[in-house]
């Protein structure tokens, strides 16, 4: 036991730091800027039916988690928009599903293979233009909405020296520097992480918060509710060091090394400001974990043409 910690330790310090105090790339995730994917399955909706009620058919939406983080049963929803229950012979509600499937993150195995996500069908059934339709054919735009809670997770490493203002050459690491980032793969991602020296005893870091993916992101909890401006681009933050003497601008918290807020995102992007005081100076490099928690819509969109039967 005690020689797999020693061999742990070795491996976090090599991914740390490399020769001359330089930080290196971390990488602890998969990567990536996807969450889940959202496609029809073929002909589901068909491209053509009939009114009349002679073509009865079905909506099936396959949803693929291709991020890093598991989405737990009853935390994805699908909206079926673009038409009207009563045109389609169905009841109110019937276009709104709650999938009640986990949806797995996908992962790597003990010898780094890549596991792809379960893929979870939601079914909607019996949609059938009964009424006929003025004219000989009509299009009816499709779309499914699909809402989901997620989350991005990121590390990267802050620098403490024994004399901030002024260290000594060739340390540990760098104070005033560029630190790498490594994220999960997510819609949302975590970039341009910069340290600088403060005080004799205090560091000041920034990061900022960008949205990377194709899709819209709501305050988590929201459901991606439509009308309420409050819930557009919201997201909830967390930075932690367990360094006590944490701050982080309009955060909650942080003497015990973890701060939060939920706040806004402006043209996709948030820029996080944050300074971390040391009670004792000393060499040192310190994980810093970030999650970014929210709610998140993709989207995808077809045709439907109603044809005209003639009866």
């Amino acid at each position: 036991m005690k020689r797999t910690s020693i061999a742990i330790l070795a491996l976090f310090l090599l991914t740390a730091c490399t020769q001359g105090g330089q930080t290196a790339e971390l990488a602890q995730f998969i990567g990536g800027t996807q969450g889940v994917v959202v496609s029809f399955e073929p002909q589901t909706p068909p491209a053509e039916v009939f009114d009349g009620g002679f073509s009865p058919f079905d909506v099936v939406v396959r949803l693929e988690n291709k991020g890093e983080e598991t989405i737990k049963a009853a935390d994805t929803t699908v909206r079926i928009t673009g038409i009207l229950e009563p045109e389609f012979n169905l009841k109110s509600g019937d276009l709104t599903k709650r999938v009640n499937e986990e949806l797995t993150a996908v992962r790597k195995n003990p010898t780094g293979t890549l596991l792809p996500g379960n893929p979870v069908f939601v079914e909607f059934k019996n949609f059938n233009h009964v009424t006929p339709i003025t004219g000989n054919a009509l299009d009816f735009p499709l779309r499914a909405d699909v809402c989901y809670k997620y989350a991005t997770k990121a590390s990267t490493l802050l620098c403490s020296r024994a004399n901030i203002l002024q260290p000594e050459p060739n340390g540990i690491c760098e104070v005033t520097a560029d630190k790498p980032v490594a994220n999960s793969g997510a819609p949302i991602q975590v970039k341009n992480v910069k340290q600088a020296a403060r005080s004799a005893s205090s560091v000041t870091f920034s990061f900022d918060i960008t949205h990377a993916g194709t899709g819209l992101v709501y305050e988590q909890g929201s459901t991606c509710l439509k009308g309420e401006r409050r819930f557009e681009d919201s997201i909830t933050v967390s930075v932690e060091t367990r360094v006590p003497g944490l701050s982080c601008t309009g955060f909650e918290g942080g003497g015990d090394g973890k701060a939060t807020t939920t706040t806004k995102m402006y043209n996709g992007v948030k820029t996080v400001t944050c300074t971390q005081s040391f009670p004792s100076n000393t060499d040192a490099v310190i994980p810093v974990t970030i999650n970014v928690g929210y709610d998140y819509e993709e989207r995808v969109q077809t045709t439907v043409t109603v044809k005209h039967s003639g009866e």
